[in-house]
Formats: structure tokens, sequence, C-alpha cells
């Protein structure tokens, strides 16, 4: 680990690099709210110009030449006449486009004799193209009946079947045991490629995730994931290409996410955080342990909450700060992620907790994302832990091409 900085302070530090807010100097806990929603197991501006072409349509008139031994005679110009504006051509609509009803139960038609053969019963069918080909092929998710029953995928190209099946080792769960369908059909990791993905549940809160691509001879797995907390795809870094998040084991209504980011050839670890596990607000934040409150503050950051995250700060921190002025340090704050959390010390009534925390902040106009290594001593109080003083140091520092 970098050698952290020997000063304790809990006053809001700017880098001098970017002009943000170290993000250790943090806020507190909103009021107890409801648990109910989970989260769900999963970021620019338009503007238009309109051209006008004036055409100006120019007459021209002859007269006659006069004799010579005729006088000059005056021609008085007639008065102009005013001519009414046009009426703008009124807009027609674009027809929608017309589907042959007839076209479209042949084409299903066609797939059901094969579908069939195969002793499956679709719980839903795409047609899509999956192998980027130019020609779309029916895929598709059934239930195989088993004890239990396991959900599974498929693709069905002409006459050629495909399975979409479990990496070896993983086939007795597939994608979980309940009937749903699932299915997204998009290049996820923006590697130009069409990507299938898949997801399915087993248990009470099991979620599956399976992506296939086309290696010109089947559908390969190029991911599987499951997490008891969620498996989702999100856009975390800002390129423009998704990330998978896997939510671990809940902790209350809180959960640790680790982020798997393409390389290339693998989703490889790259990051991990705390997130809430219920989307209700306001959340309550957890003090129990020194790594809850030390999460439930970054979020209440995030959160932009920034009443709770000072009520996580210990009587002594705020009595030695006045909550404006700290406020005020987050001006620019985007949003806050705090991970690789860990007790290093523990005793009596006090703690010490490492971590590494990535703040986003508006820097004229930029997101940039700083990322620091901190160290923060906690106490014990009467309401729960609570963040008395801590020290922070950079790490490194970029611009996000696209806030997500």
């Amino acid at each position: 680990m970098a050698e952290r900085a020997s000063t304790i302070s809990v006053l809001p530090a700017r880098s001098t690099r970017c002009g943000q807010c170290a993000p250790w100097v943090a806020m507190d806990r909103a009021p107890d709210g409801p648990e109910r929603a989970v989260r769900p197991g999963g970021r620019g501006g338009r503007c238009g110009v309109v051209l006008a072409a004036l055409v100006v349509l120019l007459g021209l008139t002859g007269c006659l030449p006069l004799p010579a031994s005729s006088p000059a005679a005056s021609v008085t110009a007639p008065a102009a006449v005013p001519t009414a504006t046009p009426a703008p051509p009124t807009p027609s609509p674009t027809p929608a486009p017309t589907i042959d009803p007839g076209a479209v139960s042949a084409t299903v038609a066609a797939a059901e004799p094969r579908i069939a053969a195969a002793g499956v019963d679709p719980l839903c069918l795409r047609l899509e193209d999956t192998d980027d080909d130019g020609t779309p092929e029916w895929v598709g998710m059934y239930l195989q009946l088993a004890e239990p029953p396991r959900l599974l995928g498929f693709v069905l190209d002409g006459d050629r079947w495909y399975d979409l099946t479990p990496p070896a080792g993983e086939e007795e769960t597939g994608l979980g045991e309940f009937p749903t369908c699932e299915l997204e059909v998009r290049d996820v990791n923006a590697d130009g490629r069409t990507e299938l993905v898949l997801w399915g549940h087993a248990g009470p809160s099991t979620d599956y995730l399976l992506l296939f691509v086309w290696d010109g001879a089947r559908y390969a797995v190029i991911a599987a994931f499951e997490g008891e907390g969620g498996v989702r795809l999100e856009d975390t870094d800002g390129d423009l290409a998704e990330e998978v998040v896997v939510g671990l084991r809940p902790e209350g209504s809180l959960v640790r996410e680790i982020v798997y980011t393409w390389d290339g050839h693998n989703f490889a670890w790259t990051w991990d955080r705390y997130a809430w596990f219920y989307l209700d607000r306001p959340h309550a934040h957890v003090t129990d342990t020194p790594l809850h409150a030390l999460a439930s503050f970054y979020l209440a950051l995030d959160d932009r909450d920034l009443p709770g995250a000072y009520s996580l700060l210990s009587p002594a921190a705020q009595a030695a700060l006045g909550y404006d002025g700290w406020a005020l340090g987050f001006a620019t704050t985007l949003g806050v992620q705090v991970g690789a959390a860990q007790v290093v010390e523990q005793g009596e009534g006090g703690a010490v907790v490492i971590a590494q925390v990535r703040a986003i902040d508006n820097v004229q106009g930029r997101a940039v994302v700083t990322v620091y290594d901190v160290e923060w001593r906690l106490v014990q109080t009467g309401a729960g832990w609570r963040l008395e003083s801590g020290t922070s140091q950079l790490l490194e520092q970029w611009e996000v091409p696209y806030y997500p």
C-alpha cells in the first residue's frame, strides 16, 4: 500500500490537481425508512438545426424604344401590390411499416416443426441476427422438466439447432429453475460482435447471467455469473461499454458488489464496492460495524445526503467542523464509491479501517475521477460506530469520456 499522509484531519481537502474534494470528508445517516423493493438483478444530448433557403425570383421586363421625334414620356411605376405569404407545406406523416400477417404466420410456421421435433415448448421466441450474417435466426428460452427444473436457451438457424447451455460443471443448475424469459441480443461489451444475454433465477435471491457469442462454429460461453445479491449490466466507467456487476450475499440493507470489465478476452475483476441492496429512500444507514459505518458514510455522500453523512461523523469531529463549510467542500461532487475496505485494527471502542475511494467531480464542466487511499479511525458510540478522523492519499486521476 502506498505510504499514507501523516496528518489526521476531518476538514475538507481539495486536490491540487483537479480542485475536487477529498472523499474521506463525509456526511451521515438519513432517517430510517422502509426496506421493501429489492435491487433488480440493472446513460448525450440532441440538437436540431433548421435550415431555410430563401429563393428570390427576379423578373425582367422590356419596353419598346420611343421614336426619336417623340418627346420623352414619363412613366410612373405602378404601386407594389403586397402578396400573401404562402402557407408552409403541410408535413405528411411517415407511413408506419405494414406487417403482412400471412408472412409472419408463415415464418413462425416454418420454425414450429423443428422446434417441436426437439421436444421444446418455448417460453418466448425472438427473431434476431445472432451470428452477424445479416439473416435473422430464432432465439428462445424454455424450461426443461427435471428436479429441479432447468431454464435453458437455444438458437434455430434454418434447420440447425444450437443449445445455449452453461459451461461444463454448471449444467445441473442451467439458468435457474423459474420459467422466465429475460433475453437480450446486442453488442454488450462494444467489441463489434453480437452477444446473447440470458438471465435466470433460483432460490430466494440467486441470479444467473450467461453471455454467448458466435465463434464461427457454435455459440460459445464468454461469461457466466451467479450472484446472491443480483447480477446486472452497467456502464460503470463511462466508456459506453457495459460491465457485469455481481452482488454478493446481502449484509442487511448493504451489499458488496464486484465489477467485471471486458479486457478483450474475458470479463475480469476490476473493482469492488458497497451499494444499497434496497432501492427505497430514505436509506437507513447501517452503523453496527466499522465497515458498515464507513460504507454508509460514502453511500450517503453518493446520494447527496450531506446531513446524513455529517451525522455519521463522531461528536468530536462535528464539534471541530461547521456544517456549512464542511458541506461546501462537496459542491463539485457528482458521485462517490468505496471499496477494498478492511479493518486493520480494532480494540475497545475504536477501530481503524482502510479503503479505496473513487470520487467523480465536475471540474470546469468535465467529469474527473480521482482514486484515493483512505484510512479512517472510528469510535463506538451509543448510537453506533462513527468516523472520528482520517487521512487520504491521491493515487490516480482521469477524465471520464462519458459520465454514466
